[in-house]
C-alpha cells in the first residue's frame, strides 16, 4: 500500500527523510534511544512510499542510519542494533516541560543542566529514578524535600553530558540532589571531574 507522502517530504534526500522519521519516532515514544527494528516496524510502508521504485528499502534504511551516525546526527549503542539520537536539543515531550524557561542565552553547559533539571517525566529518567531511587547518590547524601506527592525530590543527571558525547542509556544516568547536581555542572574543573569519576564508579556497583 502507498502511502501519500507531502510534497516536502519527497523532496528530501535519503539521508534527510531517514533523520525525519527517526525524529517523529522519538518523540512519539518520547525516549532518544530507538532500534533499526523499532524504525523498520513502524515506518517501512513509509519509507517504501518515499521511493516505491527502490527495492532494497530495508538495506537503504541502514546504509542511511550509518551515514547520521558518521554525521553525528544519532549515535551507535551496542550490538543489538540500538542508537541514540542527536542534532536536536529537545523532543516535544521535553519542550513542554521547558516551555517556561527560557534558553536562547544560555551556554551549552547551563541549557543542559536546566534541560536535566525540569525534565523528569521522560522515558530514561523515570528509568533511573525507578532503579538508583529518590536519594542523592553523592557519599550518600540526604539533602532532600518532600514534594508534593510526598516522594523526595530527586533530579536526574547525565554523568557525561549528551553534548560531549553521552548517552541516554542507565549507566550514564545518576541521581542527584540540587546542591551535588549544580556541583557536577559548575563547580571548578577538578571538583567536577572527581564527581564524575565517582558517579561512574557508583553506577556500576548499582547496576
Amino acid at each position: 500500500m502507498i502511502i501519500e507522502l507531502r510534497p516536502e517530504l519527497i523532496r528530501m534526500t535519503w539521508k534527510d527523510f531517514v533523520y525525519h522519521q527517526v525524529i517523529e519516532h522519538c518523540n512519539y515514544t518520547g525516549s532518544r534511544t530507538f532500534s533499526l527494528q523499532e524504525i523498520l516496524k513502524e515506518k517501512l510502508k513509509i519509507f517504501q512510499s518515499y521511493r516505491p521504485n527502490n527495492k532494497h528499502t530495508e538495506a537503504k534504511i541502514r546504509q542511511q542510519l550509518q551515514v547520521l551516525r558518521d554525521d553525528n546526527l544519532i549515535s551507535f549503542l551496542d550490538n543489538t542494533g540500538h542508537y541514540t539520537l542527536r542534532g536536536i536539543d529537545l523532543l516535544d515531550a521535553e519542550k513542554e516541560e521547558v516551555s517556561s524557561i527560557n534558553l536562547t542565552k544560555e551556554t551549552p553547559e547551563k541549557r543542559e543542566y536546566l534541560v536535566e533539571t525540569y525534565v523528569r517525566k521522560v522515558k530514561w529518567a523515570k528509568q533511573a529514578i525507578d532503579l538508583l531511587g529518590h536519594y542523592c547518590l553523592f557519599h550518600d547524601c540526604k539533602n532532600t524535600f518532600l514534594c508534593e506527592d510526598g516522594k523526595p525530590y530527586i533530579e536526574v543527571h547525565h554523568i557525561i553530558p549528551l553534548c560531549h558525547g553521552g548517552e541516554d542509556r542507565i549507566w550514564n544516568l545518576s541521581v542527584l540532589c540540587a546542591h551535588h547536581h549544580r556541583m557536577a555542572h559548575f563547580s571548578d574543573l577538578e571538583t567536577r571531574k572527581s564527581v564524575k569519576k565517582f558517579l561512574l564508579e557508583e553506577i556500576v556497583v548499582r547496576i
